[in-house]
């Protein structure tokens, strides 16, 4: 098995730099010291037979954007847990770096959607993939006040309560127009995201129970504009997935979803800013196979 392993030096606040790796006999192990390093080198690396991303949540989010840069039929995606929050290894049953050694030495393959985002950065047009989630609105704020210093302060479990409830403060509902296989929505709206997996934010969130990542579809969540203290006070409840009941919840699987916003809305996928609306965000079944 030819195996490439990219290992990135800032996830994690840094930590993961100092994690002991047990490679594969043969592999080869290469490092990315910043942001942007991971996607070009799995772009580049078409003739290996898988390519694992020894990282967090983001090293997964740039490995697998690089892999479907590449020409198909693509390496498989590896991923040892070693960042802040790991939310996608853990939808993916993989809870630890032993977990995501034990799988790929096993040779487990399965199929992996992604979320294709089409938006805007820069004043240009551009294409991104999700793997866990695309935030739009709201959660594209939490994503830029949950900053390396904050997540460093505060840790796993605590950082993105923080990068909330610092959002919470400022935020004012936009109008949005909603277009998803749940139909036509047109009005204000506090936040909007679409999930490929149960778990998010360091583990603390369920904010889609029972989506899959290979299914064919993400759980489109929609909240309507509400008192900034209701909204607060409802939060918990994501936990366990109790926000669901709400009367101003809407929730729903969906294989596309487009937004238009009367502003531009930061839009956040798999832990990182990405770009603005207006976007389209279509499910890419069985994207990537997955160890």
């Amino acid at each position: 098995m030819r195996c490439l392993v990219i290992r990135s030096l800032y996830a994690g606040g840094g930590r993961s730099a100092a994690a002991d790796l047990a490679l594969p006999a043969g592999a080869t192990l290469v490092a990315a010291r910043e942001l942007g390093e991971a996607e070009a080198m799995a772009a580049a690396a078409a003739d290996y037979d898988v390519v694992v991303a020894a990282g967090g949540d983001g090293t997964v989010h740039e490995v697998a954007n690089g892999l479907m840069r590449g020409p198909a039929p693509r390496p498989r995606l590896g991923i040892v847990p070693l960042g802040t929050g790991n939310d996608i290894a853990r939808n993916l049953g993989l809870g630890s770096a032993a977990a995501g050694w034990a799988a790929l030495t096993a040779g487990r393959d399965r199929p992996l959607d992604l979320l294709r985002i089409e938006c805007r950065a820069g004043g240009q047009r551009r294409v991104v993939y999700g793997v866990l989630n695309c935030g739009i609105g709201f959660g594209g704020e939490v994503v830029a006040r949950t900053t390396a210093r904050v997540k460093r302060l505060c840790g796993p479990q605590l950082a993105y309560l923080v990068g909330t409830l610092s959002a919470l403060r400022a935020w004012d509902s936009p109008w949005m127009m909603l277009a998803s296989d749940l139909g036509v929505r047109r009005g204000r709206y506090f936040f909007v995201a679409l999930g490929n997996g149960e778990w998010e934010s360091g583990g603390t969130m369920r904010l889609s129970p029972g989506a899959r990542m290979d299914d064919g579809l993400a759980d489109l969540t929609a909240v309507a504009h509400g008192a900034k203290l209701l909204i607060a006070g409802h939060l918990p409840k994501i936990a366990w997935g109790g926000h669901l009941a709400l009367a101003q919840v809407e929730h729903g699987p969906t294989r596309a979803l487009t937004v238009a916003a009367a502003r531009p809305l930061p839009i956040q996928a798999d832990g990182d800013v990405v770009g603005t609306t207006p976007c389209r965000v279509t499910v890419v079944a069985g994207a990537l196979r997955v160890a």
